[in-house]
């Protein structure tokens, strides 16, 4: 599956927050923050999920496609 796939981590909010739910990859420096790997993804959200004092906010981890490689 790590062929073809790579992990992002995405930060969901709850349904308790004021602003409601909502769910978004994250994004670092502009770009999305991947992983080719799950274990480096699931580290990632587990180093932001205890620096977060928010109850209403938790990361995770979500496969996304790579794509597909063009013509050279």
């Amino acid at each position: 599956m790590a062929e073809t796939c790579r992990f992002v981590v995405w930060v969901d909010r709850s349904s308790e927050s004021i602003f409601g739910a909502a769910s978004n990859p994250v994004n670092r420096d502009g770009a999305l923050l991947l992983f080719d790997e799950e274990e480096p993804a699931r580290s990632e959200c587990d180093r932001l999920n205890a620096r977060s004092s928010n109850s209403y906010m938790r990361y995770s981890v979500k496969l996304a496609p790579k794509p597909a490689a063009g013509p050279r």
